[in-house]
């Protein structure tokens, strides 16, 4: 069993709702009425419902066609990915990896049965004329009560529509036929939370807070900045669970989270208290560090690979493309191994923990002033910074020395896009477009970063081979040579570059 994609809507109806012929939704052909089945699920959450607080549900499910252990992982306003796992023995343990998928908003404490839930469904395929699928209309008659408590059974009637092969459009097609026989869009995200809806609403709220609606300049500036912030959480706590399961792209994006984050901390730093802010950067450079391997080999892989088969034939000698995936691969599982031990480790779930008290304390010192006050001159020092490093970049002979500031010009470059973003909602279009101008400085600086780190490998590569009598070592010497390039050339467009860049008309929003 593996994972799906859930994407569905609810709705409350009365205990007389006659179901609408659902044939009249437009390009349904059939609406095929399934034999009832019962359902009975048992829902595991903490004593102070983490999961349910943060809109994940973990369940064993008994009864129907995908009877199981079910993990529920938000992943936008009505759709969620559910994970499935076999129902093993009658009372067994939760599946530990399911427990590992969902570490991150455990942080420790245990689960136990929280709720059972019993449902009578019955369900509607609806079809085109081909005979596909595309969305399930089920009827559902539950009973829930909460398990430890003296409260009866809640019972209640609602409608579900779960989209199949159909477009995303069927379902407002079908909620329009279902709201005119008299249905309504339900309250409550799941069927636990509508069980649990007097102890959800006693519990604290979810682990990151909701970013303030409407940010404008008289705004505090720690408000803003907070926002900036919660994003970041927001997504380290949601991407966890996919770097667990090796989900394309989840590594990349976590690793950008803890980037912005950390660059956040110290371009608004005084907003912060300096010992935390210390803290915090260095927890989440490791954090980062870790992550990077893994991805860092990935892209790798995939730039040698096309570099190579760019190569004219007769500069291809013995199987180059065997050695660098040889290396590059036991790189990649090792940096994997490491990732994830990171994030079993006690120190990170302690860092997520520090994190999320970090958006949830309240403003003080200079974060209270209004955001036009104080933000304009942070970012204004934080390009002074960037300025400082390309001219002193400048002043060197090309070489070690100068690549390396060039190196530290890029990370300055990537704290001022990411503080152009951060004060975007207040700034608008100035923001925006400063963070792009940012952006293109940092792509460049990137490049060049990327080919020194690969002229190091290939060179430590092409030795090897040449030591070993390995014909590859030719080829490994020409791609070098092509790095060499690659980084010079990435190196003249930036200075190229730089002083339309660094034009005073690009920063008179912040000055």
């Amino acid at each position: 069993m593996g994972s799906v994609r859930e994407i569905e809507r609810k709705y409350s109806v009365d205990p007389g709702f006659m179901l609408p012929r659902l044939a009249q939704v437009p390009g349904v052909s059939t609406a095929r009425t399934r034999r009832a089945v019962t359902l009975e699920a048992v829902y595991h959450d903490t004593e102070d419902l983490r999961l349910a607080r943060n809109r994940i549900t973990l369940r064993r499910r008994t009864g129907g066609p995908d009877a199981g252990w079910h993990l529920k992982l938000p992943v936008a306003p009505g759709a969620r990915d559910e994970i499935q796992r076999p129902l093993g023995g009658d009372g067994g343990p939760v599946p530990a990896d399911l427990v590992d998928l969902v570490t991150a908003y455990l942080r420790g404490a245990e689960l136990r049965p929280v709720a059972r839930l019993v449902t009578l469904r019955t369900a509607r395929r609806l079809r085109d004329d081909a005979g596909v699928d595309l969305a399930e209309v089920v009827d559902d008659q539950v009973s829930a009560t909460i398990l430890g408590s003296a409260a009866g059974a809640q019972k209640w009637r609602e409608i579900e529509v779960e989209l199949g092969a159909g477009a995303p459009a069927l379902l407002d097609d079908v909620e329009r036929v279902l709201l005119a026989a008299g249905a309504g869009r339900s309250a409550s995200a799941s069927k636990l939370a509508q069980v649990l809806g007097p102890a959800l609403a006693e519990a604290p709220g979810p682990d990151v807070p909701a970013a303030a609606a409407k940010l404008r300049r008289r705004t505090p500036a720690g408000t803003v900045i907070r926002a900036y912030l919660i994003a970041q959480v927001e997504t380290l706590l949601a991407t966890d669970p996919r770097v667990r399961l090796d989900a394309p792209d989840a590594v990349h994006r976590m690793r950008v989270a803890c980037r912005r984050t950390r660059s956040t901390l110290r371009t608004f730093a005084p907003f912060f208290p300096a010992e935390l802010v210390a803290h915090l950067d260095g927890e989440l450079r490791d954090l980062a560090g870790a992550l990077s391997g893994a991805r860092d080999a990935e892209v790798q892989i995939a730039y040698f690979t096309e570099r190579l088969a760019e190569l004219p034939a007769e500069l291809v000698r013995g199987d180059a493309a065997a050695v660098i995936s040889g290396h590059l691969a036991a790189d990649q599982s090792a940096a994997r191994e490491e990732a994830l031990a990171m994030l079993r480790s006690a120190r990170y779930l302690q860092l997520l923990e520090d994190l999320i008290a970090l958006v949830n304390a309240p403003l003080t010192g200079s974060a209270r002033k209004p955001a036009e006050k104080i933000l304009p001159g942070l970012l204004h020092d934080a390009d002074r910074r960037l300025t400082r490093k390309v001219a002193r970049a400048g002043d060197l002979p090309i070489g070690l020395e100068r690549d390396e500031l060039l190196h530290s010009a890029r990370k300055q470059a990537k704290r001022l896009r990411y503080a152009a973003e951060a004060v975007g909602p207040v700034y608008g279009s100035s923001a925006a477009a400063f963070a792009r101008l940012a952006e293109s400085m940092q792509e460049l600086l990137g490049t060049h970063q990327d080919a020194t780190i690969a002229r190091g490998l290939l060179r430590e590569w092409g030795v090897r081979a040449q030591e070993a009598g390995d014909p590859s070592a030719f080829t490994l010497g020409v791609l070098l040579g092509l790095e060499e390039h690659r980084a010079r050339t990435a190196e003249r467009d930036f200075f190229d570059l730089w002083p339309a860049a660094s034009a005073r008309r690009h920063r008179r929003w912040f000055r």
